[in-house]
């Protein structure tokens, strides 16, 4: 296994988690809770950028495999080691060691066909691991959360330490080699398909492989994970050597897009020397500049960051990602007021997108006034209504509506926070006691009866509504 990352958190932010079973492509942050903080070594990321050009770039081979684009969720692992899984619930999981080690687009999207191949397969012998793992929530963000500031928080890592008993899990779990064949065979024909090339997948596999032979070592978790053989690969270099797209390669919009991607997981997962060294400032490519900007701000010097970040919003002023980097340096240097602006435009160009609310929602929570909490509330409702699984949205929205007191709707906020963060008896209680400050005629009060009744049950407990609980007090 590579060194384990380490990541660090301004002490201003506060965190909570999402389900892994119901991520959605977007970004912003969210993160670690108290039990999941064993393990430094493998953390759940999101990144609207990221999530983006995978959904855009892959729809052709997930439905070519038989599978809806748009139920299908991709789950970032900030990893050095290089490995992939999917799960029966339609999540594909990807380490940024793989995505960085990957050469081509074609590459990538070879690994994600033979992971298609699971899926359409039905090769989901793990299913029980995989949802226990999931019920422990722990999802950290790119953007606004992976930044090296241990000058000004050192103990803010800790929050968020990924879950040693979750991904030691998602470790061990493995595919029989018949499998691992017959998801080959279905990732080249969804290739095939989709009119792409199934070279990519041959060319990871002995690309990877020969490291691994050459120094006697299992150093890719994937490897573990789905075992190799020779005869395997050669089966397989046969098989795409005889499709007709066998000569296809990536788009040069594909490569472009995949470029800046992989500077941006450089510029966040490495170390800002690591990252100057391989974008030098000899290279005044986009994708290098991006690099630097970000390695730039995790060295502290963030004025430098802002101005270099400026000149690359003159080239590209509707990019919505530029506008969040832009804002989230301002609010993790306790700006927020000059944060607002630049999460205000990354709203209008991507109003869909439910983490970019949420960074313009807390932006808003953060300048304290009546104006901002109102609008806060409404970008955060926004938020929830794309991704109503997010309980870090839903704990600011709490927050949001308390510092408005309005009780009732902040207790409704964090039983949904709490919901979604599988802690059923803080939701339940939370939820009872919002019936107290709610109107009983209102869709609030029904939700929070709803939520009362989905704990209990899961609880294995008879239901207390807030009628009961009122008279009782």
């Amino acid at each position: 296994m590579g060194r384990p990352l380490s990541v660090n958190l301004p002490s201003t932010l506060r965190h909570a988690a999402v389900s892994l079973l119901c991520l959605a492509a977007s970004a912003a942050f969210v993160a670690v809770p108290a039990q999941a903080q064993d393990d430094p070594s493998q953390n759940v990321i999101r990144d609207t950028e990221v999530e983006q050009y995978l959904k855009d770039q892959t729809r052709p081979v997930l439905s070519a495999a038989g599978l809806d684009p748009d139920k299908v969720h991709y789950l970032l692992i900030a990893s050095e080691d290089l490995n992939a899984f999917s799960t029966f619930h339609l999540i594909i999981g990807l380490n940024t060691g793989l995505i960085m080690e990957a050469n081509t687009p074609n590459q990538l999207f070879g690994v994600i066909a033979h992971e298609t191949g699971h899926l359409s397969g039905g090769h989901m012998m793990r299913t029980d691991e995989v949802e226990r793992a999931a019920r422990v929530p722990m999802v950290i963000a790119l953007g606004l959360g992976i930044v090296a500031m241990a000058a000004r928080a050192p103990d803010a890592g800790a929050v968020l330490m990924g879950s040693s008993t979750t991904f030691g899990t998602l470790n061990a779990l493995h595919y029989m080699q018949t499998e691992e064949s017959a998801a080959d065979v279905a990732g080249v024909k969804a290739m095939e398909k989709a009119g792409m090339s199934g070279k990519g997948l041959v060319e990871f596999f002995y690309k990877f492989r020969n490291v691994e032979t050459f120094s006697h070592a299992e150093r890719y978790e994937f490897f573990r994970t789905h075992p190799l053989s020779r005869d395997r690969i050669s089966a397989l270099n046969d098989f795409v050597r005889k499709q007709p797209h066998f000569a296809t390669t990536d788009s040069p919009e594909s490569i472009a897009k995949f470029a800046v991607i992989k500077a941006k997981l450089a510029g966040f997962m490495n170390d800002p020397i690591k990252t100057f060294n391989l974008y030098p400032a000899s290279d005044t490519s986009y994708p290098a500049r991006y690099a630097r900007v970000i390695a730039t701000y995790k060295q502290g010097n963030w004025e430098k960051a802002l101005s270099q970040l400026d000149d690359l919003l003159k080239e590209q002023p509707d990019n919505p990602y530029l506008w969040e980097l832009k804002g989230q340096i301002y609010f993790e240097t306790a700006r927020p007021a000059l944060a607002l602006p630049a999460h205000e435009k990354s709203v209008a160009l991507m109003p869909t997108a439910a983490l970019l609310q949420l960074n313009l929602g807390q932006t808003l929570i953060a300048l304290g006034d009546k104006q901002s909490l109102d609008e806060a509330v409404q970008h955060l409702q926004e938020s929830v209504k794309y991704e109503e699984d997010d309980s870090f949205a839903w704990s600011q929205l709490a927050q949001a509506y308390d510092a408005l007191k309005q009780p009732g709707l902040a207790r409704l906020a964090t039983a949904e926070a709490q919901f979604y963060n599988g802690d059923y008896m803080s939701a339940r209680s939370s939820a009872v006691w919002s019936q107290k400050y709610l109107d009983a005629t209102s869709p609030e009060y029904r939700r929070a009866r709803d939520i009362v009744m989905a704990t209990s049950s899961e609880l294995g407990i008879a239901p207390v509504d807030g009628e009961t609980r009122r008279r009782r007090n």
